[in-house]
C-alpha cells in the first residue's frame, strides 16, 4: 500500500521557512552569499545536530556531496532511524570504515542496493535523482517506477505533488552541493514532522503589513516601488516578480511603460531601484564582481526575504523581468539563482555567462536591428539557457505572432525556452527605436509566466 508524504490539512497553513530575522548571520562564514533558504535549513539541520562544518569552520556549501556523506546526513535527521555497527555488506565499505554503518544499515532497510559489481562508490559524489531515491525510501514512502519514463521521474514528481521539492528546480543528474542536500533534507523533515508546506513562505496568515519600499543591503539603504496583487489573500500564497529598469530609465518609469501591474494583477510586483552612476546613468553591478557572484544579485535576495517574511508568497513561483542593462541583470539572475528563480521574461538585453545554478523557463525579445542589444548577445543567452534546461535545438512557433515567437522542445523539468526575434523597429509614437518595449509584451509575459506552474 503506498504510503504517500504526509499532508498538511487545507485549513492549517505553516511558512516553509524559519523564524528568523532578515540578513541574518550566515550560518558559516562561507555562506555569506548564499541562498537565504540554504542558509536556514543549514541552520535548522545544524541546530538538530544533523550537520556540522569543517575544523576551519567553513562548510564548503558549494562543495559537491558523496554517497556516503548523504546517508548519514539521511541517519541523522531522522531520529527514529539508527545505523548498526558492522561492515562488508560492500565490497568497497571496510568494516572500520566511518561510512560502514550508515551504508550497511541503509542495504538492510532496502533504502539502498549498490551497484552490479557488488560495490557502493561511497566517495562518489551524489547526484539529485539518487539523493531523492535514497531519502524517499529512507521515509518509508513506497514509489513506483513507472515503465516508458525514466527511473527518477516518480521519486521527483512524489515530491514535486507534495509540494516539497520541484521538479523544474534542478537537473536530476546534476551533482548535489552540501548546501542543497541540507535544503532537500530539511524540507523533507520538516514536512513530515511539522506539517510545513516548503512553497509557502513565512509571511503566510500574517495580517496585511504596510507595504515596504526599502531594504538594508551592505550597510546601504536600497528601495524598491511594489504592487499588492487586489485581490492578495493572506493563506493564499501568491507569485512575485521581480522587475529590473534599463541604464537610463528609473524604476518609476518602467513600472509606468511594462504595463506589467495591468496584466498580472495577481502577482506581487517589485520595481527595485538600481545605483547611479556620477553621470546620472544607473548599474546592477560593481566593476570587477565575479560573474556568478554580482553585486545586486543581493539585492534581489534582500527584497524577495522580506516580502516573504510579511506576505504570503509562492517560494515555487518567483520570477525576473527586465529591459535593457535590466535585462541584462535580469537574465544573469535567472543564471546565478537558477534553483530558485522558475522563469526570466526579458527584452533588449545580454547576460553574464556563466555556470547557471539551475535550470530556468526563460523568454528572450530581441529585435534583430537592435544596435543596443547585439542580436548575436541575445543568441547566446538563448543558447545559454537550452543548454541549461536540456532543451532541444528545434522549436515551434507560439503566440504572440507579432513577436514571432518559438518555443524549443524537448526542455528538461518544464522550464520551456521561447525565443522572440521580433521585427517591430517603431515605437508607438512611430519614431525608429529597435530598442523599445513592444506593446503585446506585457500580456506574453503574463501569458508565458501563467504557464509556469
Amino acid at each position: 500500500m503506498r504510503r504517500p508524504i504526509a499532508f498538511v490539512c487545507s485549513f492549517l497553513i505553516l511558512s516553509g521557512s524559519l523564524p528568523v530575522a532578515l540578513a541574518a548571520d550566515p550560518p558559516f562564514p562561507d555562506m555569506a552569499t548564499s541562498w537565504f533558504r540554504y542558509s536556514e535549513s543549514v541552520t535548522y539541520l545544524r541546530a538538530r545536530g544533523v550537520i556540522k562544518g569543517y575544523d576551519d569552520g567553513t562548510f564548503k556549501p558549494q562543495n559537491p556531496i558523496n554517497r556516503a556523506e548523504f546517508l548519514k546526513i539521511v541517519f541523522h535527521a531522522r531520529s527514529s532511524t539508527e545505523p548498526v555497527s558492522g561492515g562488508g555488506c560492500f565490497s568497497d565499505v571496510p568494516e572500520d570504515a566511518w561510512f560502514a554503518p550508515f551504508v550497511c544499515a541503509a542495504k538492510r532497510r532496502g533504502i539502498i542496493g549498490g551497484y552490479p559489481d557488488g560495490t557502493f562508490k561511497p566517495e562518489q559524489t551524489v547526484n539529485i535523482a539518487e539523493a531523492l531515491k535514497m531519502v524517499l525510501q529512507a521515509y518509508g514512502t513506497d514509489v513506483q517506477e513507472k515503465p516508458g519514463e525514466a527511473w527518477y521521474e516518480a521519486y521527483a514528481q512524489e515530491l514535486d505533488r507534495n509540494d516539497v521539492f520541484p521538479r523544474h528546480a534542478y537537473l536530476p543528474w546534476e551533482n548535489l552541493s552540501r548546501q542543497r542536500a541540507a535544503d532537500l533534507i530539511a524540507r523533507i523533515v520538516r514536512h513530515d514532522e511539522e506539517r510545513i508546506i516548503p512553497r509557502l513562505s513565512e509571511g503566510c496568515g500574517k495580517g496585511l503589513p504596510k507595504a515596504p519600499s526599502t531594504v538594508s543591503v551592505g550597510g546601504i539603504e536600497r528601495s524598491f516601488l511594489l504592487t499588492v496583487p487586489e485581490n492578495y489573500a493572506i493563506h493564499d500564497p501568491s507569485p512575485l516578480v521581480i522587475a529590473f529598469h534599463g541604464r537610463t530609465n528609473s524604476n518609476e518609469q518602467v513600472r509606468s511603460y511594462f504595463k506589467l501591474d495591468r496584466e498580472l494583477e495577481n502577482y506581487f510586483i517589485a520595481y527595485p531601484a538600481a545605483l547611479q552612476n556620477e553621470n546620472k546613468t544607473f548599474h546592477w553591478s560593481s566593476p570587477g564582481d565575479k560573474a556568478n557572484n554580482l553585486r545586486d544579485i543581493a539585492f534581489f535576495d534582500a527584497i524577495v526575504e522580506d516580502l516573504s517574511q510579511n506576505y504570503c508568497i509562492d517560494m515555487d513561483r518567483i520570477f525576473v523581468v527586465g529591459h535593457s542593462l535590466g535585462a541584462w541583470f535580469a537574465n544573469s539572475v535567472a543564471c546565478i539563482r537558477g534553483d530558485v528563480v522558475r522563469g526570466s521574461a526579458t527584452v533588449g538585453g545580454s547576460s553574464v555567462i556563466t555556470d547557471c545554478a539551475g535550470p530556468s523557463a526563460a523568454m528572450i525579445i530581441n529585435n534583430p536591428d537592435d544596435a543596443l542589444s547585439p542580436h548575436k548577445s541575445a543568441m547566446q543567452v538563448r543558447d545559454m539557457r537550452l543548454a541549461e534546461n536540456f532543451c532541444r535545438p528545434e522549436a515551434d512557433a507560439v503566440s504572440p505572432e507579432s513577436l514571432l515567437c518559438q518555443q524549443h522542445r524537448g526542455c528538461d523539468g518544464g522550464n520551456p525556452v521561447v525565443w522572440c526575434p521580433h521585427n517591430q523597429d517603431k515605437e508607438s509614437g512611430g519614431t525608429y527605436y529597435p530598442h523599445h518595449w513592444p506593446r503585446e509584451t506585457a500580456a506574453a509575459i503574463g501569458a508565458f509566466f501563467d504557464d509556469l506552474e
